[in-house]
Protein backbone atom coordinates (compact mmCIF):
# COMPACT_ATOMS: atom_id res chain seq x y z
CA UNK A 1 0.00 0.00 0.00
CA UNK A 2 2.95 2.42 0.78
CA UNK A 3 4.63 1.88 -2.11
CA UNK A 4 0.81 2.62 -4.30
CA UNK A 5 1.21 5.89 -2.04
CA UNK A 6 4.69 6.63 -3.45
CA UNK A 7 4.03 5.68 -6.85
CA UNK A 8 0.75 8.25 -6.81
CA UNK A 9 3.24 11.29 -5.12
CA UNK A 10 5.58 11.15 -7.58
CA UNK A 11 2.91 11.17 -10.45
CA UNK A 12 1.28 13.92 -9.07
CA UNK A 13 4.70 15.59 -8.55
CA UNK A 14 5.52 14.94 -12.13
CA UNK A 15 2.05 16.70 -12.98
CA UNK A 16 2.41 19.92 -10.82
CA UNK A 17 5.98 20.24 -12.81
CA UNK A 18 4.56 19.92 -15.88
CA UNK A 19 1.51 21.99 -15.34
CA UNK A 20 4.08 24.45 -14.07
CA UNK A 21 6.26 24.22 -16.89
CA UNK A 22 3.66 25.19 -18.94
CA UNK A 23 2.33 27.99 -17.34
CA UNK A 24 5.93 29.35 -17.59
CA UNK A 25 6.49 29.06 -21.04
CA UNK A 26 3.04 30.70 -21.80
CA UNK A 27 4.05 33.60 -19.94
CA UNK A 28 7.21 33.85 -21.68
CA UNK A 29 9.53 33.57 -19.19
CA UNK A 30 11.62 31.52 -21.68
CA UNK A 31 15.46 32.63 -19.83
CA UNK A 32 16.34 28.76 -19.16
CA UNK A 33 20.08 28.72 -20.17
CA UNK A 34 21.45 25.58 -21.13
CA UNK A 35 25.20 25.40 -20.88
CA UNK A 36 24.89 29.20 -21.99
CA UNK A 37 23.41 28.16 -25.01
CA UNK A 38 20.15 29.37 -25.27
CA UNK A 39 19.31 33.02 -24.69
CA UNK A 40 15.89 33.65 -26.87
CA UNK A 41 14.90 36.66 -26.40
CA UNK A 42 11.29 36.76 -24.84
CA UNK A 43 8.19 38.57 -24.92
CA UNK A 44 8.36 39.08 -21.33
CA UNK A 45 11.97 40.37 -21.39
CA UNK A 46 12.60 44.08 -20.79
CA UNK A 47 12.80 44.79 -24.69
CA UNK A 48 13.66 48.70 -25.24
CA UNK A 49 10.98 50.84 -27.35
CA UNK A 50 13.71 53.55 -27.90
CA UNK A 51 16.16 50.90 -29.31
CA UNK A 52 15.45 49.00 -32.82
CA UNK A 53 18.04 47.13 -35.35
CA UNK A 54 18.18 45.79 -39.18
CA UNK A 55 20.49 42.97 -39.72
CA UNK A 56 20.69 42.34 -43.76
CA UNK A 57 22.70 39.50 -45.26
CA UNK A 58 23.48 40.25 -48.84
CA UNK A 59 24.05 37.57 -51.57
CA UNK A 60 22.98 34.61 -50.06
CA UNK A 61 26.38 33.32 -49.04
CA UNK A 62 26.56 29.44 -47.51
CA UNK A 63 28.32 30.75 -44.37
CA UNK A 64 25.57 32.78 -43.31
CA UNK A 65 23.49 29.56 -42.85
CA UNK A 66 25.98 27.74 -41.28
CA UNK A 67 27.89 30.12 -39.46
CA UNK A 68 26.17 33.01 -38.54
CA UNK A 69 21.98 31.41 -38.44
CA UNK A 70 22.80 29.37 -35.41
CA UNK A 71 24.00 32.81 -33.34
CA UNK A 72 20.47 34.22 -34.74
CA UNK A 73 19.00 31.47 -33.50
CA UNK A 74 20.63 31.13 -30.15
CA UNK A 75 19.45 35.18 -29.41
CA UNK A 76 16.01 34.86 -31.01
CA UNK A 77 16.80 37.41 -33.96
CA UNK A 78 15.33 37.43 -37.19
CA UNK A 79 17.08 38.90 -40.05
CA UNK A 80 16.36 39.72 -43.98
CA UNK A 81 18.52 37.48 -46.21
CA UNK A 82 18.85 39.41 -49.66
CA UNK A 83 19.47 36.29 -52.14
CA UNK A 84 20.74 36.72 -55.84
CA UNK A 85 18.36 34.23 -57.61
CA UNK A 86 21.08 32.48 -59.96
CA UNK A 87 23.87 32.06 -57.36
CA UNK A 88 21.32 29.68 -55.02
CA UNK A 89 22.29 26.11 -55.79
CA UNK A 90 24.68 27.08 -58.68
CA UNK A 91 27.23 28.71 -57.07
CA UNK A 92 30.00 27.12 -55.06
CA UNK A 93 29.70 28.91 -51.83
CA UNK A 94 26.05 30.13 -52.01
CA UNK A 95 22.76 28.58 -50.15
CA UNK A 96 20.80 26.32 -51.90
CA UNK A 97 16.72 26.46 -51.95
CA UNK A 98 16.97 24.30 -49.22
CA UNK A 99 18.71 26.45 -46.66
CA UNK A 100 16.75 29.52 -48.33
CA UNK A 101 13.78 27.86 -47.62
CA UNK A 102 14.28 26.90 -44.20
CA UNK A 103 15.20 30.01 -43.54
CA UNK A 104 12.10 31.71 -45.03
CA UNK A 105 10.18 29.12 -42.67
CA UNK A 106 11.48 29.79 -39.40
CA UNK A 107 10.34 33.50 -39.99
CA UNK A 108 13.80 35.08 -41.55
CA UNK A 109 12.99 37.58 -44.15
CA UNK A 110 14.00 36.86 -47.73
CA UNK A 111 14.49 40.01 -49.92
CA UNK A 112 15.57 40.12 -53.97
CA UNK A 113 19.08 40.76 -54.39
CA UNK A 114 19.24 40.47 -58.48
CA UNK A 115 19.11 37.68 -60.78
CA UNK A 116 22.42 37.57 -61.55
CA UNK A 117 24.11 40.54 -58.89
CA UNK A 118 25.41 42.90 -61.88
CA UNK A 119 25.36 46.37 -61.76
CA UNK A 120 22.16 47.68 -62.76
CA UNK A 121 23.88 51.06 -63.93
CA UNK A 122 25.90 49.74 -66.32
CA UNK A 123 22.79 48.08 -68.17
CA UNK A 124 20.19 48.22 -70.71
CA UNK A 125 16.45 49.04 -69.68
CA UNK A 126 15.57 45.13 -71.06
CA UNK A 127 18.08 43.93 -68.39
CA UNK A 128 17.98 45.88 -65.69
CA UNK A 129 13.46 44.93 -65.85
CA UNK A 130 14.87 41.02 -65.81
CA UNK A 131 17.33 41.47 -62.84
CA UNK A 132 15.02 43.26 -60.77
CA UNK A 133 11.32 42.19 -62.19
CA UNK A 134 12.80 38.04 -62.56
CA UNK A 135 14.44 38.28 -59.21
CA UNK A 136 11.16 38.94 -57.48
CA UNK A 137 9.04 36.10 -59.75
CA UNK A 138 12.19 33.62 -59.32
CA UNK A 139 11.31 33.90 -55.54
CA UNK A 140 7.99 34.20 -55.21
CA UNK A 141 8.14 30.76 -57.47
CA UNK A 142 9.46 29.09 -54.51
CA UNK A 143 6.70 30.30 -52.32
CA UNK A 144 8.65 33.20 -50.73
CA UNK A 145 6.61 36.69 -50.34
CA UNK A 146 9.02 39.57 -51.39
CA UNK A 147 8.37 42.85 -50.33
CA UNK A 148 12.29 44.56 -50.73
CA UNK A 149 15.36 44.71 -52.73
CA UNK A 150 18.67 45.09 -52.59
CA UNK A 151 20.99 47.28 -54.95
CA UNK A 152 24.06 45.04 -56.03
CA UNK A 153 27.33 46.95 -55.53
CA UNK A 154 24.54 49.70 -53.97
CA UNK A 155 24.30 51.05 -57.24
CA UNK A 156 20.78 52.27 -59.03
CA UNK A 157 19.77 54.12 -55.94
CA UNK A 158 19.70 57.37 -57.54
CA UNK A 159 18.69 56.92 -61.01
CA UNK A 160 15.58 57.30 -62.09
CA UNK A 161 14.95 54.74 -65.14
CA UNK A 162 15.58 51.99 -62.29
CA UNK A 163 13.74 53.26 -59.43
CA UNK A 164 11.05 53.58 -61.74
CA UNK A 165 11.17 49.43 -62.24
CA UNK A 166 12.04 48.92 -59.46
CA UNK A 167 8.74 50.83 -57.66
CA UNK A 168 6.73 48.37 -59.88
CA UNK A 169 7.46 45.77 -58.12
CA UNK A 170 8.53 46.03 -54.77
CA UNK A 171 7.53 48.00 -51.73
CA UNK A 172 11.21 49.51 -50.67
CA UNK A 173 14.45 48.90 -51.79
CA UNK A 174 17.90 49.11 -49.67
CA UNK A 175 21.23 51.20 -50.88
CA UNK A 176 24.02 51.89 -48.16
CA UNK A 177 26.14 54.98 -47.32
CA UNK A 178 24.50 55.47 -43.91
CA UNK A 179 24.92 54.39 -40.49
CA UNK A 180 21.51 55.45 -39.93
CA UNK A 181 18.11 55.80 -41.87
CA UNK A 182 15.69 58.55 -40.79
CA UNK A 183 11.92 57.30 -41.22
CA UNK A 184 11.02 60.84 -42.27
CA UNK A 185 13.90 61.18 -45.27
CA UNK A 186 14.70 64.47 -43.07
CA UNK A 187 17.78 63.75 -41.76
CA UNK A 188 20.65 64.14 -44.18
CA UNK A 189 20.06 68.11 -44.49
CA UNK A 190 23.47 68.82 -45.67
CA UNK A 191 22.11 67.11 -48.87
CA UNK A 192 18.77 67.74 -48.57
CA UNK A 193 16.08 69.84 -47.40
CA UNK A 194 13.21 67.04 -47.72
CA UNK A 195 10.10 66.71 -44.95
CA UNK A 196 9.21 63.18 -45.85
CA UNK A 197 9.98 60.35 -47.95
CA UNK A 198 8.31 61.12 -51.34
CA UNK A 199 10.01 59.33 -54.58
CA UNK A 200 9.75 62.59 -56.72
CA UNK A 201 10.17 66.60 -55.99
CA UNK A 202 7.36 68.60 -57.62
CA UNK A 203 9.50 69.44 -60.67
CA UNK A 204 9.44 65.31 -61.14
CA UNK A 205 13.20 65.29 -60.00
CA UNK A 206 14.03 61.78 -57.94
CA UNK A 207 14.76 62.67 -54.29
CA UNK A 208 17.92 62.38 -52.42
CA UNK A 209 16.10 59.91 -49.78
CA UNK A 210 12.77 58.02 -50.43
CA UNK A 211 11.72 54.36 -49.88
CA UNK A 212 13.58 53.30 -52.68
CA UNK A 213 16.88 54.29 -51.05
CA UNK A 214 16.74 53.58 -47.36
CA UNK A 215 20.57 53.35 -46.47
CA UNK A 216 22.21 50.75 -44.32
CA UNK A 217 25.21 50.70 -43.08
CA UNK A 218 28.08 48.06 -44.90
CA UNK A 219 29.36 46.26 -41.91
CA UNK A 220 31.92 44.54 -44.30
CA UNK A 221 32.85 47.30 -46.66
CA UNK A 222 33.55 49.33 -43.42
CA UNK A 223 36.24 46.71 -42.49
CA UNK A 224 37.82 46.50 -46.13
CA UNK A 225 37.95 50.59 -46.71
CA UNK A 226 38.93 51.72 -42.83
CA UNK A 227 41.24 47.92 -42.06
CA UNK A 228 39.87 47.71 -39.19
CA UNK A 229 40.40 45.37 -36.58
CA UNK A 230 37.99 42.92 -35.00
CA UNK A 231 38.23 45.53 -31.91
CA UNK A 232 38.00 48.74 -33.63
CA UNK A 233 35.27 46.70 -35.87
CA UNK A 234 32.75 45.88 -33.09
CA UNK A 235 33.78 49.79 -31.07
CA UNK A 236 32.49 50.69 -34.93
CA UNK A 237 29.36 48.71 -34.72
CA UNK A 238 28.35 49.65 -31.07
CA UNK A 239 28.89 53.56 -32.37
CA UNK A 240 26.41 52.62 -35.46
CA UNK A 241 23.85 50.95 -33.66
CA UNK A 242 23.78 53.60 -30.73
CA UNK A 243 23.73 56.83 -33.10
CA UNK A 244 19.74 56.43 -33.21
CA UNK A 245 19.79 57.19 -28.98
CA UNK A 246 19.43 60.88 -29.57
CA UNK A 247 16.22 60.24 -32.30
CA UNK A 248 14.52 57.57 -30.33
CA UNK A 249 12.52 58.99 -27.43
CA UNK A 250 9.78 58.10 -25.36
CA UNK A 251 9.19 54.77 -28.00
CA UNK A 252 8.97 57.10 -31.09
CA UNK A 253 11.32 55.69 -33.73
CA UNK A 254 12.25 58.37 -35.72
CA UNK A 255 15.95 56.44 -37.30
CA UNK A 256 16.91 53.03 -37.09
CA UNK A 257 20.38 51.46 -37.98
CA UNK A 258 20.51 48.50 -40.43
CA UNK A 259 23.95 46.71 -40.20
CA UNK A 260 24.54 44.90 -43.76
CA UNK A 261 26.40 41.78 -43.42
CA UNK A 262 27.81 39.49 -46.21
CA UNK A 263 30.38 37.12 -45.77
CA UNK A 264 30.37 35.35 -42.50
CA UNK A 265 33.95 33.62 -41.72
CA UNK A 266 34.82 33.40 -45.49
CA UNK A 267 38.73 31.72 -45.42
CA UNK A 268 39.20 33.43 -48.65
CA UNK A 269 38.28 37.52 -48.31
CA UNK A 270 39.27 38.08 -44.76
CA UNK A 271 39.47 41.91 -45.12
CA UNK A 272 35.52 41.68 -46.44
CA UNK A 273 34.52 39.54 -43.86
CA UNK A 274 33.26 39.16 -40.38
CA UNK A 275 34.53 36.84 -37.94
CA UNK A 276 32.15 34.66 -36.28
CA UNK A 277 33.54 35.41 -32.95
CA UNK A 278 32.83 38.93 -33.96
CA UNK A 279 29.44 38.21 -35.15
CA UNK A 280 28.93 36.54 -31.69
CA UNK A 281 29.53 39.45 -29.49
CA UNK A 282 27.84 42.00 -31.59
CA UNK A 283 24.77 40.15 -31.33
CA UNK A 284 25.42 39.48 -27.65
CA UNK A 285 25.34 43.28 -27.29
CA UNK A 286 22.26 43.44 -28.91
CA UNK A 287 20.82 41.03 -26.83
CA UNK A 288 22.14 42.65 -23.51
CA UNK A 289 20.96 45.80 -23.80
CA UNK A 290 17.54 45.10 -25.21
CA UNK A 291 17.69 46.30 -28.60
CA UNK A 292 15.19 45.30 -30.90
CA UNK A 293 15.73 43.40 -33.68
CA UNK A 294 13.38 43.27 -36.95
CA UNK A 295 13.51 42.74 -40.41
CA UNK A 296 12.67 44.99 -43.40
CA UNK A 297 9.03 43.03 -43.68
CA UNK A 298 8.47 44.98 -40.32
CA UNK A 299 8.77 48.45 -42.47
CA UNK A 300 6.44 49.77 -44.78
CA UNK A 301 5.25 53.45 -46.41
CA UNK A 302 2.04 55.15 -45.29
CA UNK A 303 1.13 56.95 -48.67
CA UNK A 304 -0.71 59.84 -47.17
CA UNK A 305 2.06 61.17 -44.79
CA UNK A 306 5.02 59.59 -47.57
CA UNK A 307 7.05 58.31 -44.51
CA UNK A 308 8.31 55.04 -43.53
CA UNK A 309 7.04 53.42 -40.23
CA UNK A 310 7.46 49.95 -38.30
CA UNK A 311 4.72 48.03 -38.97
CA UNK A 312 3.36 47.42 -35.10
CA UNK A 313 0.30 48.58 -33.65
CA UNK A 314 2.37 49.92 -31.01
CA UNK A 315 4.50 52.27 -32.75
CA UNK A 316 3.71 55.80 -33.07
CA UNK A 317 4.98 57.97 -36.15
CA UNK A 318 7.25 60.27 -35.95
CA UNK A 319 5.72 63.63 -35.19
CA UNK A 320 8.94 65.90 -35.73
CA UNK A 321 11.64 66.92 -37.49
CA UNK A 322 15.58 65.71 -36.16
CA UNK A 323 19.02 67.05 -36.88
CA UNK A 324 21.50 65.21 -39.14
CA UNK A 325 24.18 63.01 -37.59
CA UNK A 326 27.52 62.73 -40.22
CA UNK A 327 27.60 59.76 -42.18
CA UNK A 328 29.93 57.24 -43.33
CA UNK A 329 31.78 53.89 -43.09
Amino acid sequence: MRNNQKVKFIRLNVCVLSILFGFLLFLGIQQFDIGHELHAQSVSKNISHDKVVILNFDDGRKTQFTQAKPILDKYGFKATFYIVCNYIQNKAGYMDWKQVMQLYEEGHDIGAHSMNHFNLSNLSKKDVKFEIGQSKKCLEDHGIDVTSFAYPFNEGSNDKKIIKIVSKYYELARTAGSPITYLHCDGWQDQSNQKDCRTYTKKDDLTFANRYSIRGWSHDLSRLVNSYSDDQLLNRFIQVVNTQSEYNLDGTIRAIPIIIYHRADDNEANDYNTHIKLFEEEMKYLHDNNFRVITMKDLAYQEKTDYIYIKSPNEPLLTGGITPVSSGN
